[in-house]
């Protein structure tokens, strides 16, 4: 008899599904089922999921009646939504769920909604007179024309719900930011913050309640394909003093579940800003893992009401994939690097189950291919015109 908890993934499609998938295999406890909104995605190719549906997405009800069907269906015991959408879902639909499932820890809908929109998020730091950058904010191009902007430059301009760093610009002066918002005067959005000098420290946390039961703290050491971008590697390290400033957050917004905090030390104030939260999974979670937190499986144990001791993290540090490539491409030696590779970066979870990260790879190649048709065939229509 299969005495193996049943845990469903319910968004297998999302950027970070595997990362977690990769953790939660280091219990033999788990067996893994996924759902997802696209056909084929690395969680279907790699070797711990057991089972992978695919399901076209259409209203939140009859995403519902699938996943009540499937937990039935599945003797599901356990959900663990990833991403933020999905995490959404469940905020508001755990109630409706049949009653022998769990949901791993999740916030309020009010506190999620606030975490997630950095304008709003920025509002609460204020009230809570937390440490976070200055910030303006405009509903449209009148607005912005008609009052004062009262920033210290340089600036950076930051749409409200991209991920990773995507769409994030930076100014200089006064005179750049208006020709580009000129350019761009169609906008129903703008949220401007002051950029702080100084470096990006992140804190990843679990909490009930709006306590903090575990963490780790990560600096980056290896920068992404842009300066806004996820770290590609980084070093774990202790600061009680920005752990302070992280439960004092999360205390205020009565956070529970996992999130992922980034933070910039302010070298001119000496103190550390809040930047935005990550109300999801991320990226460097098997980072953390290997520091000897894992997220989330101690996320599930708390969902079946099992006791979370306050575990501490290892000092160490730790690589993406893509940094272990970067790096190699950068000092063909680091190849060598046999221990390091093994025992700090992903490296051994890519050698465990390969075809995942193949069918990225897979993937990176056609976006490219296309892309080339995309400008060849635009070059070969301009000079067919002209």
């Amino acid at each position: 008899m299969n005495s193996k908890l049943h845990v469903l993934i319910p968004d297998g499609n999302s950027t970070w599904a595997l990362s977690v998938l990769n953790c939660l295999s280091q219990s033999s406890e788990y067996e893994f089922f996924v759902l997802s909104d696209k056909k084929r995605t690395a969680t279907r190719f790699s070797k711990y999921t057991s089972y992978y549906k695919y399901y076209k997405r259409t209203t939140d009800n009859d995403w519902l009646n699938i996943i009540s069907k499937e937990i039935v269906d599945q003797t599901i015991s356990i959900i663990v939504p990833i991403a933020e959408d999905e995490i959404r879902f469940f905020i508001t639909n755990s109630d409706r769920l049949p009653k022998s499932v769990k949901v791993i820890p999740l916030p309020k809908i009010n506190d999620f909604e606030t975490a997630i929109n950095k304008h709003m998020l920025s509002r609460f730091l204020d009230e809570a007179h937390l440490p976070h950058p200055k910030y303006s904010y405009f509903k449209s191009f009148e607005s912005y024309s008609n009052e004062l902007l009262e920033l210290q430059f340089p600036v950076l301009l930051k749409p409200l719900h991209e991920k990773g760093g995507d769409g994030i610009l930076k100014f200089k002066n006064q005179e750049k930011l208006d020709s580009y918002i000129h350019k761009h005067s169609d906008f129903s959005d703008l949220f401007i913050q002051e950029f702080i000098d100084g470096y990006d420290i992140d804190c990843s946390v679990l909490c009930l309640n709006g306590k903090v039961l575990t963490h780790t703290i990560q600096k980056g050491n290896l920068e992404g394909h842009s300066s806004f971008a996820p770290q590609l590697g980084f070093e774990f390290l202790k600061n009680d003093v920005l752990l302070s400033v992280i439960k004092q957050l999360m205390q205020a917004l009565n956070w529970s579940g996992v999130a992922h905090i980034d933070l910039r030390y302010d070298v001119k104030t000496k103190d550390y800003k809040i930047i935005e939260i990550n109300a999801r999974f991320w990226g460097s979670v098997e980072g953390s893992k290997f520091a000897g937190i894992n997220f989330p499986d101690l996320a599930i144990q708390l969902a079946m009401n099992n006791e979370i001791e306050n575990t501490q993290f290892n000092e160490i540090e730790y690589m993406r994939f893509k940094g272990v490539l970067k790096s190699i491409k950068r000092k063909p030696s680091f190849l060598f690097k046999k221990n390091y590779l093994l025992n700090n970066s992903e490296t051994k979870s890519f050698l465990k189950d390969p075809l995942p990260t193949c069918y990225r790879f897979i993937e990176w190649l056609e976006r490219r291919f296309n892309f080339i048709l995309l400008f060849l065939s635009q070059e070969f229509a301009f000079y067919t015109i002209y």
